[in-house]
Order: C-alpha cells, then structure tokens, then sequence
C-alpha cells in the first residue's frame, strides 16, 4: 500500500492517499472543496526498515555484495 501527500492548489488543504499501485484522476480530487486542482508534495523519504542501527549504506558483515 502506497501513500501519496497531496495538496489543493484552490484552497491549500494538505491529505493524505492510501492507494494500491498507483495514484488514478479520481484520488485527485480534494476533499475540502472539491477542486481537481491538486498536486503531489513530494517529502524525504525515511527507509528503517529491521530495525538496524548501524546509520549507513554498507552491506552487513554476512553480504555476497559487500
């Protein structure tokens, strides 16, 4: 499940998109106000995935690619 930031360009209301795949002309409509008048922010994105700590981008000890 994908989760898309959005924002109205008509009256500024952020939200939010939870969409399998992707993002189709209906999820662009706002629901504040209605205006199809929407653009996707794109923000960082933040990858912990198992919970490592280790802060880089080095392969672990037991990698066939490090």
């Amino acid at each position: 499940m994908a989760s898309y930031d959005l924002v109205c360009d008509e009256c500024g209301h952020d939200f939010e998109v939870f969409r399998q795949g992707f993002l189709k002309d209906e999820d662009r409509v706002c629901p504040d106000c209605g205006s199809s008048e929407v653009r996707q922010k794109f923000s960082s994105f933040l990858s912990s995935i198992g919970g490592s700590s280790s802060g880089g981008c080095a392969p672990s000890g037991g990698s066939p690619f490090g």
